[in-house]
């Protein structure tokens, strides 16, 4: 804001109030109407007001392009009949003029006119450097942005996938459960099977070994008769 102020500074001096009501002062109305097509004191009411505008575009925490190219334009368009007059000394109005002028301002109108020049471009340099600064923070705060949502969109996706994988994994291990389970109970049905199988052979076994043993205790208990048919 160094350029800015030194504007404000460099202006300020149309508006001394030690000259009032003096010849100079008087000199130096006549001479400002005729360089600014104005008088001097509704052209340096409406200075300062614009001025005060722009400062505060340019004060605002975060800059506005729009507002400050505004608020700019606005305040040099209000000195363009000064930009357009020539300094001319070659007769008594234009050498009178200039010196009243430069015995209120204490500075010569051609200096004034060209460091007015300076400070207005000066101005429009800074405000173009924070546009771009401004365009440039914009800018990479878009690209965090973005980069933010693609790694949002990538972070989903990835979720999305690992639940399609458990999703698989437990179906396969259900699969791979009921698998073994059937195989399991394949294998019990086959030893019941086997053991049904094997019971029958068991029971011929068995009769065959019962029907031997009633066969020997029959003979065994069987009686003897002698000739005479009696039992011994």
């Amino acid at each position: 804001m160094v350029s800015f102020r030194l504007l404000h500074s460099h202006l300020k001096v149309l508006s001394d109030n030690d000259l009032k009501r003096t010849r100079t002062d008087e000199g130096f109305k006549r001479a400002f109407a005729t360089l600014f097509d104005q008088d001097v004191k509704t052209f340096t009411g409406t200075m300062f007001l614009n001025l005060d505008q722009l400062e505060k575009q340019l004060d605002k925490e975060e800059f506005q392009e729009i507002g400050s190219i505004a608020s700019f334009r606005v305040f040099k368009t209000h000195f363009q009949k000064f930009f357009n007059s020539r300094f001319s000394l070659d007769d008594d109005d234009g050498l009178m003029t200039c010196n009243y002028f430069l015995e209120y301002t204490r500075i010569e109108v051609k200096q004034f006119h060209d460091t007015l020049i300076q400070h207005i471009e000066s101005v429009k340099k800074l405000i173009d450097e924070r546009a771009l600064q401004k365009r440039e923070y914009d800018s990479r705060v878009n690209e965090r942005h973005i980069d933010i949502k693609a790694k949002k969109v990538d972070m989903s996706k990835a979720l999305d996938d690992s639940l399609v994988i458990t999703k698989s994994s437990g179906t396969e291990f259900k699969k791979q459960d009921t698998s073994t389970r059937s195989g399991n109970e394949d294998a019990d049905n086959a030893d019941i099977k086997t053991v049904y199988n094997k019971e029958p052979m068991a029971e011929v076994q068995l009769t065959v070994e019962c029907n031997v043993l009633d066969t020997e205790h029959q003979h065994i208990e069987q009686p003897k008769f002698n000739n005479g048919g009696e039992v011994d």
